[in-house]
């Protein structure tokens, strides 16, 4: 069972040919988003600038998200580029909790993500759709709060001028777990990018003017809602 060919492992990681023109499809919409919502906020928002790194990482993280809800095994590569582009951006507004988050652990975390929707599963096959029990419940919610103590800490330390730690490390902090929960195919996973991730995100990038990021992050919301109900029904089947 374990002598997989190598043939084998490249069509599991790439997805089935209908995977791979939704990706395209979505590629080609959500360029054609974000495109056009830059123009308007360069047009619109005083002294606002584009941002090759923001455009990227906006452009690849909507793509992310919507291949992540129809659960599209190369939701994860653009992810990835995602994250790298999006960590540059946040180094550049003075969020190193962010920047941090998306170099040291998103990268890596969704580079696992990836053969482990592949292969995930029994036998080698994908992997399913799963709910946490309580007591995991519990634990992520612990895992939560000490996390953000612990991200506050480090900020605190090596940035003590950064901006907005406390919403900066909660936000990092659930982002971590969701991630995780994420790349394991775990339905909680979006009650938490619904609530602590992306409505806070919402706000924190309010407050730092990264406007295209908080429209990103209210699309991220919205989505969120309809990933959720869509997880929902595949678990009930």
């Amino acid at each position: 069972m374990r002598n997989i060919r190598i043939e084998t492992v490249v069509e599991k990681l790439i997805g089935t040919k209908s995977e791979l023109l939704e990706s395209l499809k979505i590629a080609a919409l959500m360029f054609a988003v974000t495109a056009i919502y830059k123009t308007i906020s360069i047009n619109l928002i005083s002294g606002y600038e584009l941002n090759i790194y923001e455009f990227v990482g906006t452009w690849t993280g909507l793509i992310c998200v919507w291949l992540s809800r129809t659960t599209n095994i190369l939701a994860w590569p653009f992810g990835i580029i995602s994250s790298i582009s999006l960590g540059v951006f946040f180094s550049q507004i003075g969020l190193p909790g962010q920047q941090w988050l998306n170099w040291i652990y998103f990268t890596i975390i969704q580079i696992w993500s990836w053969p482990h929707w592949a292969f995930g599963g029994a036998e080698l096959s994908r992997l399913p759709i799963t709910k946490l029990n309580f007591p995991k419940r519990i634990f992520t919610l612990l895992a939560i709060i000490t996390g953000t103590v612990l991200v506050y800490m480090l900020i605190n330390y090596f940035a003590p001028t950064s901006s907005y730690p406390w919403l900066d490390s909660l936000v990092v902090a659930a982002s971590v777990v969701a991630q995780y929960l994420l790349g394991r195919k775990k339905i909680e996973a979006w009650v938490l990018w619904l609530g602590p991730v992306n409505l806070l995100s919402i706000i924190l990038f309010f407050l730092t003017g990264a406007y295209t990021l908080m429209v990103l992050y209210i699309a991220f919301f919205i989505h969120a809602v309809f990933a959720l109900k869509t997880w929902s029904k595949e678990i009930e089947k």
